[in-house]
């Protein structure tokens, strides 16, 4: 196979990749390619504008907006260093001779739009990507070292031991790899994914799935933006956006009968969800969108580009109502970066809308991704520019290693099913948590920590903001992700936690299950007790796993028990839930469970079943404890709901389950393991009850490393 080799691969050309590439040295021979042409990417489609920090005074409300925006699900360092970076990125872009709008004095004009507390959007007309990206094109051209290679399509990247050394790719028929000393995708969004996008169809989130391939930590990938207003058609294709500075302008919304029927600068989100319900409520596949309010200057003057659109499809915006309906627009979620633009990944870098460094939240704010693209695109060139790239030593090898069962027709589905796997995550109660778990966990805090944590107070003598990585250290089910995180924040309430993993999911030997933020001496304090929970919990979850799928296609269902871990039941049910095992009873107030001593109180099963009946709701189940066929029968015909057949034999419990009849469900329980799972199965019993669930399960093996300053 044909080998390229560059020190520097960018794979995207739109104004991340660009914009990376103009701040790359000068004695650095970079290489971007693109899948299809060079100006086919969603940076020319974007029409609104590009934030910007006008003054210092707008700084606290720029913050405010941005992380409302997002649910406050910010990351906000990555915030902090989007804003402050803003007035540099907008002179860089004026000196590449980008027009933005200006008075007559030559001042900016600001617009807004939803969600924007204040006019802080720099502008050119309503084609702003297109000016940004088209100057950022032109100027990439004139630099020697800069190559570029149309109509190539990644396939995968050339890994060995979580380190990248390029890409395996294809133009055309021909296949041929790329060696690189750093690698920065810049691939764009996941709109190809969807029937009703405003993004082009060649974008379909090829490097989420490589990611996947290779564990490379995914961030939010369910956090997917819907834009409220794009132009409604029959015809198939790539939907026409209808820019949210047009509602930012004072255009206004209607139902069927011209009536307003939302707020036309809610986050976009909100508005969407408000559109969707206006038509169901209409039964209407769109509602309308009145720009003549704008008046018929503003609109040819400010938004030339939208009227004749409109009118290419028929509609007069500045006469007539518009029909607008909601469309897939921007991914919020992605590769998971740092501060830096880093992946988890050694050499390969990620930025623009593929990355997902935690500014837009789980809702961009408008106009915010350009302005993001640009300035984290910067730092990852900032931050190669100074490493040393390792080499590889058998790349042939490596490339033959790489394309051994590569089947790229996958990768659209890989990307589905990770969103719908994460929008589908399974958490712990909040009400559990408030009421119970907080309570536990602190308790636990006080047990570490009974005065001060003396270590770190005496080599950290203040504030200093810092990240840890959560790594696993052997393969297993993650479980307690939630306590895990609710542990940092009980220890300081800024403190961020940021997952790559939901409860349940598999997780391998060295992948990255999380990445926490905050204080520095917080981290420290709070890590051993949080990871006593993670990893006691994932153990549980881990031995639960296996032995649940010994037992899959029987029907029998796994139950723990109450041989729990003192004041840990709440956590070790939590996770035999999240292994795929089912819980007995919680606690003594839970169900009625006659066992040996119970039954010799009450001088037999008998009588034993009637004085519970009597006492008991008629909703209970009453369940007996046997260990004979003797007590068996007795117990059919005391009319017991549940049977439990304790320590007996295979043979006995086989005997036992064939005499019921499904007069009564039965339950197998005593010393059940997962070595001796199976044959329990055998005796035909409804449920198996296992003790060693919780008792005897071994801890996963994970760790805080890699602590930073940021």
């Amino acid at each position: 196979m044909n080998v390229i080799q560059t020190d520097i691969l960018i794979v995207g050309t739109g104004c991340s990749g660009l914009f990376a590439a103009l701040h790359a040295p000068k004695d650095k021979k970079v290489l971007l390619i693109c899948k299809t042409t060079l100006e086919e990417s969603d940076s020319f489609l974007a029409q609104g504008g590009i934030c910007v920090l006008k003054d210092p005074s707008d700084y606290e409300s720029f913050f405010k907006d941005t992380i409302r925006a997002g649910h406050y699900k910010n990351r906000r360092q990555s915030v902090d260093i989007m804003i402050q970076s803003s007035p540099d990125v907008i002179a860089e872009l004026e000196n590449y001779g980008v027009r933005f709008t200006k008075d007559a004095q030559g001042n900016f004009v600001y617009t807004k739009e939803g969600c924007h507390s204040h006019p802080r959007i720099l502008f050119h007309e309503d084609i702003t990507g297109k000016e940004i990206t088209s100057h950022l094109l032109k100027e990439a051209k004139k630099h020697k070292n800069l190559t570029f290679m149309e109509n190539t399509t990644m396939l995968d990247i050339l890994e060995e031991d979580n380190t990248c050394y390029g890409i395996v790719a294809k133009k055309e028929e021909e296949l041929f790899a790329i060696q690189s000393d750093f690698t920065l995708l810049a691939t764009g969004g996941i709109g190809g994914l969807f029937n009703n996008s405003t993004n082009y169809p060649h974008l379909t989130g090829d490097s989420l799935a490589i990611s996947l391939r290779h564990h490379i930590a995914l961030e939010n990938p369910d956090y997917i933006q819907i834009h409220p207003t794009t132009l409604y058609s029959k015809k198939k294709g790539r939907r026409f956006l209808i820019s949210e500075s047009v509602r930012g302008e004072g255009a206004k919304l209607y139902d069927k009968y011209g009536k307003r029927f939302a707020d036309e600068v809610l986050p976009r989100d909100l508005l969407t969800q408000k559109i969707y319900q206006q038509m169901k409520k209409d039964d209407t596949p769109f509602v309308w969108l009145d720009m003549t309010v704008l008046g018929k200057e503003q609109i040819l003057s400010h938004f030339p580009h939208i009227y004749q659109h409109c009118l290419q499809e028929g509609f007069d915006c500045t006469k007539e109502w518009i029909p607008v309906v909601p469309g897939q627009h921007y991914f919020m979620g992605g590769i998971h970066v740092d501060a830096y633009s880093r992946t988890t990944m050694d050499q390969l870098y990620a930025i623009g809308e593929t990355a997902c460094n935690g500014v837009h939240g789980e809702n961009r704010l408008a106009s915010n991704s350009l302005l993001e693209s640009l300035v984290f695109a910067q730092r990852a060139m900032k931050d190669l520019s100074i490493k040393t790239a390792k080499t590889c030593l058998n790349l042939e090898n490596l490339i033959q290693m790489t394309m051994k069962d590569l089947d790229v027709t996958k990768y659209a589905s890989m990307v589905r099913e990770v969103i719908k796997k994460k929008k589908e995550g399974r958490k712990m109660n909040s009400i559990t948590m408030s009421m119970n778990v907080d309570t536990l966990i602190l308790q636990a805090l006080r047990e570490d920590v009974t005065s001060e944590d003396i270590t770190t107070n005496a080599i950290m003598k203040g504030y200093q903001s810092g990240s840890v990585q959560l790594i696993c250290k052997e393969d297993g089910i993650i479980a307690g992700l939630p306590v895990f995180e609710r542990v940092f924040q009980l220890v300081d309430s800024k403190t961020e936690v940021t997952f790559f993993f939901n409860d349940g999911d598999h997780v391998h030997k060295g992948e990255v299950v999380a990445e926490i933020y905050g204080d520095i001496r917080s981290l420290l304090t709070a890590e051993r007790t949080a990871l006593n929970y993670l990893q006691r919990m994932s153990g549980i979850a881990t031995y639960t796993r296996q032995t649940a799928d010994l037992l899959k296609g029987t029907g029998i269902r796994l139950l723990d028990t109450r041989k729990t871990t003192p004041n840990m039941r709440v956590f070790e049910k939590y996770a035999v839930k999240v292994g795929g095992g089912y819980n007995h009873r919680y606690n003594l107030s839970d169900g009625i469970l006659l066992k040996d001593n119970h039954i010799a109180a009450a001088g037999g099963i008998r009588q034993a079943v009637e004085l519970a009946k009597e006492y008991a709701s008629f909703v209970r189940k009453i369940e007996v404890e046997v260990e004979n066929m003797d007590m068996v029968k007795e117990a059919v015909e005391a009319g017991a709901d549940i049977i439990m057949l304790d320590n007996m034999s295979i043979d006995q419990m086989k005997e036992a389950v064939q005499y019921i009849q499904g007069r009564a469900l039965t339950e197998c329980s005593g010393n059940a393991t997962k070595e001796n799972i199976a044959a329990l199965a055998s005796t035909g019993v409804d449920y198996i009850s296992s003790g060693a669930l919780t008792h005897s399960s071994k801890i996963l093996d994970l760790s805080l490393k890699n602590l930073k300053a940021v």
